[in-house]
């Protein structure tokens, strides 16, 4: 194992836990073929390997026409038919969401994958100094206990 890897899978462990990490290395190929990562935004910021679980879509790339409201509508719905399309290709059951880019882009995927699978999705948080987290939050729990 090289000392890239090593450091990865020591940060990993120190983020998320030992168990964690093993429950990920024994997922079945059946079950990640469920899996769906949206990246909103490629080449906006680096992406970790990390982020990539199951499936990797994404959604958009490089800069989108923003000149005008008309023309950063146009440009957020062609990218909501594109990932919904790609939602509709398969029985997906967890999607994780990398969140890079315009944050209206985001939160309209987030929007769209609950209106098309019906379940939220997992955010992925930078929480500083390279370090990710999932953030899978049940907006039912929250709905009902409000």
């Amino acid at each position: 194992m090289t000392d890239a890897t090593s450091k990865i899978i020591l940060e990993y462990i120190s983020t998320h836990g030992e168990e964690v990490l093993l429950e990920k290395l024994n997922q079945s190929s059946l079950e990640s073929t469920k899996i769906l990562t949206i990246i909103c935004n490629q080449g906006v910021h680096p992406l970790n390997d990390l982020h990539k679980r199951g499936e990797v879509f994404y959604a958009s790339q490089g800069n989108l026409d923003f000149s005008d409201e008309v023309q950063a509508i146009n440009a957020i719905t062609q990218v909501l038919k594109k990932v919904a399309k790609k939602l509709k290709s398969h029985s997906w059951e967890k999607v994780y969401l990398v969140p890079f880019g315009p944050a209206v882009l985001s939160m309209q995927i987030k929007n769209l994958v609950y209106r098309v699978l019906h379940i939220d999705t997992i955010d992925i948080l930078h929480i500083g100094n390279g370090i990710h987290v999932d953030i899978e939050i049940d907006s039912r729990d929250i709905a009902v206990e409000a």
